[in-house]
């Protein structure tokens, strides 16, 4: 185990000390070659509390040396504690949360310690702060490895209800969790995640051309999940197909346990000319199709935080989401809902937007105001107002 950079206490104006809150975060199911849209959330969000730190707060962070490498701002930031062990391998960390964490957390001198990965793993002899970002495992295990279920199903409602505060990235997943779980609605804090990161896009003619998009871009950005509901937007092709003779719905994401169900109705509604199907696209790819799209729809049922319906807003193109999971609350009146599973009135509202010019630019105004207020350092606020609330209830 190593450590670096510990901070001590501050002097206030006067000359008089003050006690620091010294909050654990445990990072340790992080794995750095595979970062999920929640681990970017919480790495930028800790970097924007490193770059500006409260007088009252430190933290203390428990990572993997991958991980710490990696971001080496957050141990040039904060106190850090690191381990040996792959977080790639699933067992090994497990057994290294049960047993390294204890010790090393009881070493670091904590008030507190923040579980980022949704369990709480260990006996830990602190209040505990637990994030969960979503209850797929539990509502949606269709294409969950049955490990990651079983796994999950024994923890989580054990974690949460263990839990002196729970951290969660929508009011949908606040929801989920009272309604799923019983959870005491008043320990649970909705601490939105960030705008995603975007990179530099490929020029969008060479997608064109190598992928055979025509026309306008109707972008739905997802795997093939069947929460996704990648049919409903599938069937408002057909509704489009004949007002819109130049519009290519695209398909991005990985392939999940619908993506069968999803080829076999292209084919059944004749509309291969009409809808692109790309897998495994580079991340130039995807910003350029972001960047050019006339409008990204997103018809899923279910979903934590919606984090391409934000990109979207960010990047200027106007929204058409569903009214389920947690993307109308992302939205607000900065685009278009619809209910859930309604391919008619989907293809109405991209109607809409294609042929309405005065709509569609007050969609893009409305979504990119929405979009900037997703800064890291809000979510930064909102971990440090989590922490200051379980101290002070305490």
């Amino acid at each position: 185990m190593g450590a670096s950079r510990r901070a001590g206490r501050r002097r206030l104006p006067g000359g008089a000390r003050m006690t620091r809150l010294r909050v654990g975060v445990n990072l340790s199911r992080i794995d750095p070659a595979e970062l999920h849209h929640a681990d970017h959330a919480l790495l930028d969000s800790l970097t924007a509390v490193g770059a500006d730190p409260p007088d009252d707060v430190e933290i203390v962070l428990f990572a993997s040396r991958s991980l710490i490498k990696a971001r080496p701002a957050l141990a040039a930031a904060f106190e850090t504690h690191t381990f040996p062990f792959p977080p790639a391998s699933a067992t090994v960390r497990v057994a290294a949360e049960h047993s390294w964490l204890r010790l090393a957390v009881r070493r670091a001198g904590l008030d507190l310690l923040h579980d980022a990965g949704g369990t709480a793993p260990g006996s830990v002899d602190l209040p505990r702060i637990l994030s969960v970002h979503d209850l797929t495992p539990l509502e949606r295990p269709r294409g969950v490895g049955w490990l990651r279920v079983l796994y999950h199903r024994r923890m989580v409602p054990r974690a949460v209800a263990q839990a002196a505060a729970v951290i969660v990235p929508s009011a949908f997943v606040r929801d989920r969790l009272v309604q799923t779980l019983h959870a005491d609605e008043s320990r649970i804090s909705v601490v939105p995640w960030p705008l995603p990161p975007h990179g530099e896009a490929a020029p969008i003619e060479n997608v064109r051309a190598r992928r055979g998009i025509i026309g306008q871009i109707v972008l739905l950005p997802a795997s093939t999940k069947p929460q996704e509901e990648h049919l409903v937007a599938v069937r408002a092709m057909r509704h489009l197909a004949a007002r819109h003779k130049e519009t290519t719905l695209v398909l991005i994401g990985g392939e999940g346990p619908a993506e069968r169900q999803v080829q076999e109705a292209i084919q059944e509604l004749h509309l291969e000319e009409r809808v692109v199907r790309l897998d495994g696209v580079s991340e130039a790819v995807r910003a350029a199709l972001f960047e050019h799209a006339a409008v990204v729809v997103y018809p899923a049922v279910y979903g934590s935080f919606a984090h391409p319906v934000l990109e979207a807003m960010a990047c200027g193109v106007p929204v058409v989401v569903a009214d389920a999971g947690a993307a109308p609350e992302l939205v607000a009146d900065a685009g278009a809902v619809i209910p859930h599973g309604d391919d008619a009135q989907l293809a109405v509202e991209v109607h809409r937007v294609l042929d309405d010019p005065e709509w569609r630019r007050s969609m893009v105004e409305a979504g990119l105001e929405r979009a900037r207020a997703y800064t890291a350092r809000r979510t930064a606020e909102g971990l440090l107002l989590a922490y200051r609330s379980v101290t002070a209830a305490l």
